[in-house]
């Protein structure tokens, strides 16, 4: 199985471009196991209640297939890094700054493209 952390970011842009999560990232990691901080579980749901109502981020759907990690008040990016440098385990984010410092640590990390494609990086 394969474990993905999530950042908010990655979430929003998986679920706008109408992924099939499961074939999409079963190609890149296996099948996914999501791993969810509660720091960014906090960002999807501020970010759900501006969004229209045709336009929800599935979070049901995540918290029934996450393992999710209590961890202490922090930047949320800083965590992030944290607990894929512990675990070993790429995330999933369209953010530049996170995935330069992700990719500076040695972190894989999960990318969504134009085009509905999701690549892995694992290097710089």
């Amino acid at each position: 199985m394969g474990d993905v952390l999530i950042d908010a970011c990655g979430w929003v842009a998986l679920i706008d471009g109408s992924f099939n999560i499961d074939i999409a990232l079963s190609k890149l990691v296996g099948p996914p196991q999501f791993i969810l901080i509660d720091l960014i579980l906090d960002e999807l749901e501020e970010l759900e209640t501006s969004r229209p109502r045709g336009k929800k981020l599935m979070l049901d759907l995540l918290l029934q297939r996450s393992s999710i990690i209590d961890y202490p008040d922090m930047h949320p990016d800083d965590a992030l890094i944290e607990v894929a440098l512990e675990s070993k385990i790429p995330i999933l984010t369209v953010d530049a700054n996170l995935k330069r410092r992700a990719l500076e640590q040695g972190i894989g990390i999960l990318e969504i493209l134009k085009g509905k494609n999701i690549r892995l990086v694992n290097g710089l």
